[in-house]
């Protein structure tokens, strides 16, 4: 009896010490650092103003545009790229359970019946003589945390493929933005088109009169002729431009361009929303990119930790019982075992250890990718946030230039009706005035484009 215990303790204590120094061998990989954010103010920020601190609403509530909230609406609920990342959502999800499923003991049952054929036509073709029933059930101690590793990483995953469809819908939000404004903007810019083809057409009928009277000559005509013609072109240029606008709407809201038919608007019924930017470091928790790339981080730092694992012994526990029966109408038989293995990895060290090397090579590349990611994110702010400045200066100095343009078309104008002023000059006022009415319609449209830069790189409205 004391040499049995004796003989259990040596047992014992040699299964101790090849845990220790298979504990030890596991090699230890150098994981790769998150970078912090050291800025801690914009550069050049304007002087604080009255507005909304980012994020606060959707863009369609902040433009005061119902057209538009019910446009993002829309694509939030139709739109392929989103369906898309809510696709992955739901595989990561899957690929938790099976994490999970790691962790459960293992149940299996078998049973069947054995018997011999008989060629005897008074006997029964098939004589059943034995009949058996199994129950198999094993568990993983998972001694090392490899499985609970795994599901870390799993779980993980999933909140990285949430964070990409909300960064999904913050880009789908943006982009219908941009493209209603846009196509708002051509609107209005197609509508000053217009009526700057009626004044040159008009001037061109007073043209032509003149010539038959003998007061203008064939080039005055010519020269009109041919202004009219090129505003005209322009014309159909900014159509084509439009006509794409609406298609590429109708992609981000999820709908046949055919059969799409956006709402009317022009830029005045937009209302410029003032936003005050967050702090740099507040990006972190704001941007849902980031976010992505920090929970693909820490779901890559548990595969290395699955792949340091597999290098160590495993305990698995396992119990099964058979009842069988030598005939049909015999008695039954009871066997009921239980078992315990240690498994350690022998002559796999080339193959483990590229796993691991490889694990961590990965983990290395998700924290350059969350460097990038800050880097892109910090760049994108300080961007929106000089556009919306230089933008909302530019707009006010050709506001002013329209005012001039305007004040000088129709003087030059009344000078040649009253033969003060030759027709070249009309035509390089009246340039003037078309070339300052649009760009000052292209610089509102700017102004809303670095607002929703502005709104995409803090973060958006945050989504559940």
């Amino acid at each position: 009896m004391t040499g049995r215990r004796r003989a259990s303790n040596i047992g014992a204590g040699a299964a101790g010490l090849c845990l220790f120094a298979a504990g030890c061998a596991a090699p230890q990989p150098k994981l790769a650092l998150a970078p912090e954010v050291l800025s801690t103010e914009w550069r050049g920020a304007p002087a604080p103003v009255q507005g909304r601190l980012i994020p606060v609403e959707g863009l369609g509530q902040a433009f005061d545009n119902p057209a538009l909230q019910g446009l993002i609406a829309r694509a939030l609920q139709s739109n392929a790229d989103i369906a898309v990342a809510r696709a992955r959502v739901a595989q990561a999800r899957s690929q938790l359970a099976v994490a999970r499923a790691a962790m459960l003991p293992a149940v299996s049952a078998s049973a069947g019946l054995t018997g011999t054929r008989s060629d005897n036509e008074r006997a029964r073709p098939f004589d059943f003589s034995q009949a058996f029933a199994g129950l198999d059930v094993s568990f993983d101690t998972d001694l090392f945390g490899g499985n609970r590793a795994g599901r870390r990483a799993a779980r993980t995953r999933v909140s990285a493929a949430a964070f990409d469809r909300q960064a999904a819908a913050l880009v789908v939000e943006a982009e219908v933005a941009r493209a209603f404004i846009q196509h708002a903007a051509l609107a209005d810019r197609i509508a000053l088109l217009d009526r700057s083809i009626g004044t040159s057409r008009e001037l061109e009928r007073i043209v032509r009169v003149r010539l038959r009277e003998g007061v203008a000559t064939r080039v005055d005509t010519g020269l009109q002729a041919i202004e009219v013609r090129q505003l005209e072109a322009e014309r159909t240029r900014l159509a084509e431009a439009q006509e794409q606008t609406h298609n590429a709407l109708a992609v981000l809201v999820g709908e046949e361009a055919p059969r799409f038919e956006p709402p009317q608007a022009t830029l005045v019924a937009f209302r410029e929303p003032a936003f005050v930017p967050v702090q740099p470091g507040a990006l972190l928790v704001r941007r849902p990119d980031i976010q992505a790339a920090e929970a693909r981080i820490s779901a890559a730092r548990g595969d290395v930790e699955r792949a340091r694992a597999a290098f160590l012994p495993n305990l698995r526990l396992t119990a099964s019982s058979l009842v069988q029966a030598a005939t049909l109408t015999g008695p039954f038989g009871a066997t009921v075992s239980a078992g315990a293995n240690l498994l350690a990895p022998i002559f796999q060290g080339g193959r483990l250890r590229g796993e691991l090397s490889f694990a961590t090579a990965t983990q290395v590349e998700t924290v350059e990718l969350y460097r990038r990611a800050l880097l892109v994110a910090l760049r994108e702010a300080q961007d929106a946030l000089s556009a919306v400045e230089q933008s909302r200066r530019r707009e006010a100095l050709l506001a002013q230039a329209v005012e001039e343009a305007r004040t000088t078309a129709r003087l030059r104008r009344l000078q040649f009706i009253e033969g003060a002023a030759d027709l070249r000059d009309v035509l390089e006022a009246q340039r003037f005035l078309v070339q300052a009415e649009d760009a000052r319609a292209i610089t509102l449209q700017e102004r809303m484009n670095a607002a929703i830069d502005l709104y995409r790189a803090m973060g958006g409205t945050p989504r559940a």
